[in-house]
């Protein structure tokens, strides 16, 4: 008989971990999506920075053009 009283408490047992574990799996793909997003994000703001000081560069240069220009006129 103490086989059989065992069965019902294994199941339980059972159920529980599976409910835990898809708990686990959402909270971790989640984390894993944070991380990735942030990573992304940081790389975008790189790009961002070195096209805003390309910019400032030809800014420059196009003032720098439209100053020799007026002095040949």
């Amino acid at each position: 008989m103490p086989e059989n009283s065992t069965m019902p408490f294994t199941i339980t047992l059972l159920i529980l971990a599976l409910i835990l574990l898809v708990f686990a799996m959402k909270y971790g793909a989640q984390f894993i999506r944070d991380r990735a997003e942030a990573a992304k994000s940081t790389e975008t703001d790189v790009k961002l920075a070195a096209l805003d000081e390309k910019s400032r560069d030809l800014e420059k240069r196009v003032a720098h053009l439209e100053a020799m220009l007026r002095e040949v006129e």
